[in-house]
């Protein structure tokens, strides 16, 4: 029992390194977390905006979780991407780009920038969500004149080009580079597929790499998307829709060469490019109720390599004519696949296995997960926190700014009035 006008001993403080071990550990997908913890006491703000200490955060995880994705509509009444946030409380992102265009389509997502393909005006444009800037590429890889594209199926990819970076906090501002490919009739029998790659750093396309895979499937006159790429190692890769079947072609990032290669094993339009077996080249396809996977080896080709039961880890009707399951996205960094199955997406991670939803979709046409960091900054946190109180606060209450502070009255039982300093 105290003496009278002895204070309490006060509890042990947790010293900075096991301060990390709690704060660390907290899931990259779930910001509410952070704001949480942020929350809690000054020393935690200050520990979880630490750039020290955020840099140490991203490392512990080690690939950005995917806090959103952008998706082409394919309705004329909504002529643009649709960039949903999958995260709770929604990052601070721009997530409509400011330029005058009367149509674009997203090309690719990749290290926190968006490509979109544009007409009227008919052009490229990168942009970036965290900062809402953008950078219009030059005219050289696409012909002006006629105005329509001169060119049927087409693909994109943008990167980060800074020397060295690992891809966890990709800065905003820093050098980029940019791969265009399409398809361009030289006569009614003649296809040739050709790839051009942009520097930031140049500001210049360089000279188109060309091949001839056959005649594909689209007629001319007729555009459409390849589909999404894959980046992986020093090589991108873009699927292609041929007669008889989809191939795959190779664009070397170091020496400028694109090649084609033999198509996946599958006879079919809906396999989806992801990362294989040591970070190689691989491809997803939903056969029955079952998510296949197979790898490409030098030496031997396709394998297949892993089989994922989806029957009893995604919501469907089973046998229902509406049912209908498809790869409909790919996250780089972390390592999920996407699938869609009666408006609902669902994440399959290819380290762990695990299967969860993750959002929900109008229909089945392909998304392009935005995979970033949620970063918290000192004025971001204390309102975010704010938001994150108030979602939890069932009684009357004020936000009033006293001596540079912001302060948080809550009216309590009895007519208590709490007051709680935020930052």
């Amino acid at each position: 029992m105290e003496a009278p006008g002895e204070k309490a001993a006060q509890g042990p403080v947790l010293t900075e390194a096991v301060t990390g071990e709690v704060l660390f550990r907290l899931p990259p997908d779930q910001p509410a977390c952070l704001f949480r913890a942020a929350a809690v006491c000054q020393a935690w703000r200050a520990f979880l905006t630490s750039p020290d200490n955020v840099r140490t955060y991203r490392g512990f995880h080690t690939a950005p979780p995917v806090l959103g994705f952008l998706q082409n509509t394919g309705r004329s009444d909504e002529p643009f991407p649709r960039f949903v946030t999958t995260a709770a409380p929604s990052p601070p992102l721009h997530h409509h780009p400011e330029f005058d265009c009367e149509f674009w389509l997203a090309l690719d997502c990749r290290h926190g920038r968006v490509l979109f393909h544009t007409n009227f005006p008919l052009g490229l444009i990168v942009w970036s969500p965290v900062t809402g800037d953008y950078q219009v590429l030059p005219e050289e890889p696409i012909q002006l004149d006629p105005p329509d594209p001169p060119y049927s199926d087409f693909a994109g990819a943008v990167l980060c080009a800074v020397d060295g970076c690992d891809h966890l906090d990709c800065p905003p501002q820093g050098p980029f580079r940019v791969v265009f490919a399409a398809t361009s009739y030289e006569n009614v029998d003649v296809v040739s597929t050709w790839a051009i790659l942009y520097s930031s750093e140049t500001g210049a396309w360089t000279e188109p790499s060309t091949v001839h895979p056959g005649a594909v499937m689209n007629s001319p006159g007729v555009t459409s998307i390849m589909g999404p790429s894959l980046l992986a190692g020093d090589a991108l890769y873009f699927t292609l829709d041929l007669l008889n079947n989809r191939t795959v072609l190779r664009y070397d990032l170091g020496g400028g060469a694109l090649t084609v290669m033999d198509p996946p094993p599958l006879v079919r339009r809906d396999t989806f490019l992801v990362t294989g077996e040591g970070g190689g080249l691989g491809v997803a396809a939903v056969e029955g109720y079952s998510l296949r996977l197979w790898s490409w080896e030098a030496a031997a080709g396709w394998a297949l390599r892993r089989v994922i039961d989806l029957e009893m880890s995604i919501p469907f009707t089973i046998g229902a004519p509406i049912t209908q399951l498809k790869v409909i996205g790919f996250a780089e960094m972390s390592g999920t696949i996407f699938v869609s199955a009666n408006g609902i997406i669902s994440s399959v991670q290819l380290r762990s296995g695990r299967v969860s939803k993750f959002s929900r979709t109008p229909n089945s046409y392909t998304i392009f997960p935005f995979e970033i960091f949620y970063t918290l900054g000192t004025s971001l946190t204390c309102f975010s926190a704010l938001l994150i109180m108030f979602s939890i606060c069932d009684r009357p209450f004020l936000v009033l700014v006293v001596e540079n502070k912001l302060v948080l009255f809550i009216l309590a039982a009895r007519g208590n009035l709490i007051r709680l300093v935020i930052c």
